[in-house]
């Protein structure tokens, strides 16, 4: 007689009668065998081990199937085998569980970043100690130079606070200074701060808006965590008394024979809103498509293609398409799914 227990659930005892007599030799205890469930009929499952093909009764249904792994507890008088745990799908499945939690959190309490800065910048009758620092947030934040170059590009991804942790944890606390989210965080505590000595309406107004915007970066961190083949960047910038939000996505699409890369700009005009959508083929190929707003954005794109044309070749690179669009092309839908709860923002 053969018995096994299932540790997946809870110690489950099956007895086991092998259609052809046992070979004992084949276990030792504190041995590891692969064993493959052939089929399962309620309470009754065939298992092959080795040469062996053993038919189990268990008290209770057996949910396992394909190949598993069994540890060899016993021996004598009996033996008794432990179906090994697949601890890599118990993790995947603590994981979910885990972003599903932070999500019902994080979620219905965020604002996008550029909203979070206007009402910053319309918060009054702060204490020095908390403007001074919110103003050079600011100033960091929304300063423009114009066009932007693949380095600052680079820095305000760096500067973004989606990579925060991963800094701490690496000890390179001389780009810690500057991060977004760890600017905010720094805020945040001055603002609780200053509430329990003097507390206010501004005071409070000013935390919230900060823990919202702190949410807005943790969710980015976690769908950053769940596909991290797309990036998503706000760029929030003054334009006159509001500030409005440049964005870009950078994603790999492995649908494509062969796998590309392609770069989303939402970018905001006077005369109204551009979507440009770069794709990047592997040996350097660059297509471009551009899509207009308004008809008066339309007229002045193509006017100047000839010279867009000019300054891909002046920069080196191979341009194949560049054409304007009249759809316009749609980011990356993060669909996240979250248990047993209904949001709405």
């Amino acid at each position: 007689m053969v018995y096994v227990s299932n540790n997946n659930i809870s110690p489950l005892t099956i007895g086991l009668n092998n259609i052809t007599k046992p070979n004992l030799t084949l276990f030792n205890v504190g041995q590891t065998l692969n064993a493959t469930i052939q089929s399962t009929q309620g309470n009754q499952v065939q298992l092959n081990i080795g040469n062996q093909t053993l038919i189990a009764h268990s008290k209770e249904p057996i949910t396992n199937t394909g190949t598993v792994q069994v540890h060899v507890k016993q021996t004598q008088p009996s033996v008794v085998l432990s179906i090994v745990p697949n601890t890599k799908a118990q993790g995947s499945q603590q994981v979910q569980l885990t972003l599903q939690a932070a999500y019902r959190q994080f979620i219905p309490a965020q604002t996008n970043i550029s909203q979070a800065f206007q009402q910053l910048s319309l918060l009054q009758s702060l204490p020095p100690s908390l403007l001074t620092p919110i103003n050079q947030l600011l100033d960091q934040m929304l300063k423009s130079t114009g066009s932007l170059s693949g380095k600052e590009l680079k820095n305000k991804l760096e500067q973004s606070g989606l990579f925060l942790e991963s800094k701490l944890k690496n000890n390179d606390h001389t780009k810690v200074q500057n991060d977004l989210k760890a600017q905010l965080l720094s805020l945040k505590q001055q603002a609780e701060s200053a509430r329990v000595k003097n507390p206010t309406s501004q005071l409070l107004q000013l935390t919230g808006i900060l823990n919202q915007a702190i949410n807005r970066l943790t969710v980015q961190q976690l769908q950053l965590y769940e596909n991290p083949l797309i990036t998503p960047l706000e760029l929030p910038f003054r334009s006159k008394k509001e500030v409005l939000k440049n964005s870009i996505e950078i994603r790999k699409n492995d649908q494509s024979a062969p796998p590309s890369w392609e770069v989303l700009l939402d970018t905001h005009l006077p005369q109204g809103m551009l979507t440009t959508k770069l794709t990047i083929q592997p040996k350097g190929d660059i297509h471009c498509y551009l899509w207009c707003e308004t008809p008066l954005l339309e007229k002045l794109i193509k006017e100047n293609l000839t010279t867009l044309t000019q300054q891909f070749t002046e920069h080196e690179l191979a341009i194949k398409t560049l054409q304007i669009v009249p759809q316009k092309p749609s980011s990356t839908q993060k669909n996240t799914q979250i248990a047993l709860i209904d949001i709405h923002i």
